[in-house]
């Protein structure tokens, strides 16, 4: 299966997020909110389910509110993700797209396959800035 990467030639990356606005842990990741994106690290061994879903829903309402925002999910760590998940993703208006993080080729391939699932951009990226470079291209553009 051939993965295919997002790259951003915009050099304006000098702005890149050190420190996240507000940093929340939850009994199966680890969340860091910026001004539109939020980077979540899920924990080992999850089974990423509707439920998980529901929650970061809830919890993203919450800090974003009608503003849109783009989820990077950082996936540094072995789960799972029930692909069922993505069906449910387009009843958030104000989700604006999805950004998968990996170092590691396999975890890559699994995002792939899960990119045909979701109603929202998915792109897959081996490093933190292009992803948020990406996602901060796409909450501008909306």
């Amino acid at each position: 299966m051939e993965v295919q990467f997002f790259h951003s030639s915009n050099k304006w990356l000098s702005f890149i997020m050190t420190l996240p606005l507000k940093t929340k842990k939850l009994s199966f990741t680890t969340l860091e909110f910026y001004d539109s994106v939020v980077v979540s690290t899920i924990k080992e061994d999850i089974v990423f389910d509707q439920e998980h879903v529901n929650e970061l829903r809830q919890i993203c309402s919450e800090h974003f509110g009608d503003k849109g925002y783009v989820y990077i999910t950082n996936r540094k760590n072995n789960y799972n993700v029930n692909p069922v998940i993505y069906i449910d993703l387009i009843q958030t208006n104000t989700l604006k797209g999805i950004a998968v993080i990996s170092q590691k080729m396999e975890r890559l391939q699994t995002a792939n396959f899960e990119k045909k699932f979701s109603p929202v951009p998915y792109e897959l990226f081996q490093n933190r800035e292009e992803a948020i470079a990406w996602a901060q291209s796409l909450v501008s553009a909306n």
